[in-house]
């Protein structure tokens, strides 16, 4: 390979950049890039309907495979086997279950419908921890331990189908509210903290051979605080965060791969700049960058600015992640998607994950006087129906159960407890039935939380399917609160009822093992 095709080896390109370079055949002719991400979701056409986003169909995909010279290595972030009914974006269920034999089919299907899509490295799981009530991003616990225990049978489960996983986001979320989508975001830990919690579940996820690890655009400045420019370098810049933390003190010998490349976190507004700053500070693969880039890095090696051990290091990298796939393929090494086990395990998974959080007064199960119960939808999330499916849940097993969102009638700005009196007289039971992911985002009415609090507890229970700091931060008082730790769907409303009624047990435990709740 000549040193410009070593280079694009480390890029891994959007269909955006494919079609604005003139679609697949012409884009492969002039830049032989080493991969491609590939997603099917919130898909983009211009005026042409040409592919114009991250997104793009299957047959795309298989077009820019034949027109590639070299094997390309596809990355996902999230795929699906096809008629797969229950989707695996109920990443607490798993952490609630403290089963590895949950986790390690979890992994699983992630490699399954990785499989299913011909995607050979799959930009998941999240190892990140909820230190923050307002963390933007999903996690399982704030327990090093835990996460380690659960996300080892995790990779377990996806390399095991001869996928390579991708263990994210270095060095970790969860200590601030900062989106890095959206800006540069900190990891706020002492270093000597920081080593005892993030520190520890990297390591232990590289004694699971994890192929790949992303850095995203998170500083860590306990660590490197080169303060410049405004801000802490974040690790996608930071060779100190990039090369000398992960790769050398901590021994991570796989693939190291950016975040993307266009996120607010690192757009400093000279994204060619920043792609050339991320490969110098130690990233193997270089996750949607502009293709011009490649013409300044190749300039930045020549004149000695990168080291050509630099990019060797890069492509010895990249090569163990296509030996281990190959490898796979070849043998065969891995199972068939399975929609049925999917469908199956990620249930058993949700199901496992229900946590009743409190029954302080043993409300649950419910006695056979409950006959006439409200549901109160505190839902925030557009097209939401959970409180209407456990509403219609709850009339199949013969309850008078109704749905209300606006619980008072009064156009006034304060909710009284008069009011709150004459709408509860009339029910058995009144269930808050809340899904915000953030709890720093929970947009309901105002006077709908104010009147949450009103309401009599004896009879009053919280069913949460979000934040799992909303029983602490909103509900300190309330005896009776189910956390369900996923996305609602019928089928697992269907499984609360069952738990509500006491035809099962509840067998989900805290997420959070250091916090009070």
């Amino acid at each position: 390979m000549t040193l410009r095709e070593k280079i694009l080896k480390t890029f891994v390109v959007t269909i955006r950049e494919v079609n604005t370079h003139g679609g697949p055949e012409a884009f492969f002719e002039k830049y032989p890039v080493g991969g491609i991400y590939y997603s099917e979701e919130a898909m983009l056409l211009d005026e042409d309907g040409r592919e114009m986003g991250s997104a793009m169909t299957f047959e795309s995909l298989q077009r820019c495979k034949a027109a590639s010279k070299n094997k390309l290595l596809v990355c996902a972030d999230q795929t699906f086997i096809k008629g797969q009914k229950m989707l695996d974006n109920s990443q607490r269920s798993l952490g609630a279950t403290d089963s590895e034999e949950a986790a390690y089919n979890f992994g699983k299907i992630i490699g399954m419908q990785m499989n299913s899509n011909g995607v050979d490295w799959v930009l998941a799981p999240s190892i990140d921890m909820y230190f923050s009530p307002v963390m933007p991003l999903m996690a399982i616990s704030d327990d090093p331990e835990h996460i380690a225990k659960v996300y080892r049978q995790v990779i377990r489960g996806i390399q095991d189908q001869g996928v390579c996983a991708t263990v994210k986001h270095f060095p970790g979320v969860g200590t601030t509210n900062i989106n890095m989508h959206l800006a540069p975001s900190d990891n706020i830990l002492p270093f000597d903290e920081w080593m005892d919690t993030y520190g520890y579940t990297y390591k232990q996820m590289f004694e699971e051979n994890a192929m790949s690890v992303m850095t995203t655009h998170v500083a860590l400045k306990s660590f490197d605080n080169e303060f410049t420019d405004g801000y802490y370098p974040v690790a996608t810049f930071s060779h100190k965060l990039t090369t000398e933390l992960l790769k050398e003190k901590l021994g991570f010998e796989g693939a190291v791969v950016t975040d993307a490349l266009i996120m607010g976190g690192m757009a400093t507004g000279d994204i060619v700049a920043e792609t050339v700053q991320a490969f110098k500070a130690g990233a193997d693969l270089l996750l949607w960058p502009p293709i011009e880039a490649a013409d300044k890095i190749e300039e930045a090696i020549k004149s000695g600015d990168i080291p050509m051990s630099r990019l060797e290091d890069a492509l010895s990298r990249i090569e163990k992640m296509e030996a281990f796939r190959n490898k796979a393929l070849a043998g065969k090494a891995y199972d068939e998607p399975d929609c049925g086990f999917a469908d199956k395990a990620m249930l058993d998974i949700e199901e496992k994950g229900i946590c009743l959080l409190r029954n302080n007064i043993d409300l649950l199960p419910l006695k056979g006087e409950c006959k006439k119960i409200l549901v109160v939808d505190a839902t925030d999330i557009e097209g939401d129906k959970s409180s209407y499916m456990l509403c219609d849940e709850l009339k199949k097993r013969g309850f008078d159960a109704e749905v209300k969102r606006d619980i008072y009638d009064v156009p006034s700005l304060v909710v009284w407890q008069s009011e709150v009196d004459a709408i509860q007289k009339d029910y058995d039971l009144v269930i808050f039935n809340l899904n915000a992911n953030y709890i720093a985002s929970w947009t309901v009415p105002m006077m709908l939380i104010w009147a949450s609090h009103l309401f009599d507890k004896k009879k009053k229970l919280i069913v949460n399917y979000g934040s799992p700091f909303f029983a602490r931060d909103y509900f300190p008082e309330d005896p009776t609160i189910i956390e369900m730790n996923c996305v609602p769907s019928a089928a697992i409303i269907e499984k609360l009822v069952d738990k509500m009624q006491g035809m099962s047990e509840f067998e989900g435990k805290c997420v959070l093992k250091s916090k009070e709740v």
